[in-house]
């Protein structure tokens, strides 16, 4: 696959497995579950520590809220736009590194505030939503 992507999550440590990442009750279940569908469409890795020098989207609440639809034509934009490999941040419970906060894209799932875990299963679910999305599939049936 010519597209990759990453899920960086700042609070595990780099080279630690990501099911030590997940300590919310199911949520370790369903962010494997998505990350393992978005393999489909790309190749996708889940990394622990600090962002680096990829291409970031980092999930802030400062960020821009967004559609489903929005984020899957940000997600097609960066494709065909040569961009090879997208990393994902989502922040630990001290927010984002001073890095991420510096992302080429922040979005936003709205003014709540989440778990981290839980920001992580969000945004996987979206990503793979996105990626149904750009492939005609059944999955967003428009809501």
């Amino acid at each position: 696959m010519a597209f990759s992507m990453g899920m960086r999550l700042e609070w595990l440590k780099a080279g630690a497995p990501a099911r030590k990442a997940f300590r919310l009750p199911g949520s370790g279940e369903l962010y494997e579950e998505y990350t393992s569908r978005i393999t489909r469409y790309a190749s996708f890795e889940t990394l622990g520590g600090s962002a680096g020098g990829e291409t970031l989207w980092a999930c802030d609440p400062r960020g821009k809220t967004i559609s489903s639809e929005q984020l899957a034509d940000k997600l097609r934009d960066a494709r065909d736009s040569g961009i090879k490999r997208i990393e994902i941040v989502i922040g630990g419970p001290d927010g984002l590194s001073s890095a991420a906060s510096k992302a080429a894209f922040r979005w936003s799932f709205g003014p709540m505030t989440l778990p981290h875990e839980l920001a992580a299963v969000v945004a996987s679910e979206q990503l793979y939503r996105a990626w149904t999305i750009l492939g005609g599939e059944p999955y967003h049936l428009g809501h």
